[in-house]
């Protein structure tokens, strides 16, 4: 599974019924998120999860201009 940065969400696709999910940014630190469709968790890797703290960070120590 592939997280997607969106605004305020991360965006996701559901590998069991291939639905577009739309998890808030701080609800990633949950180490699972649920499919809005069919109801199924699916663990959030370890590398996943520093990736998208890294890209947080990295957000922001960039200067906005």
């Amino acid at each position: 599974m592939q997280l997607m940065p969106m605004g305020d969400y991360y965006v996701w696709y559901c590998e069991w019924c291939d639905s577009r999910n739309m998890t808030l940014w701080t609800r990633i630190d949950a180490k699972e998120v649920a499919c809005g469709c069919c109801h199924r968790t699916f663990p959030l890797s370890t590398n996943a999860v520093a990736k998208v703290i890294a890209d947080f960070t990295t957000t922001l120590a960039t200067p906005a201009i």
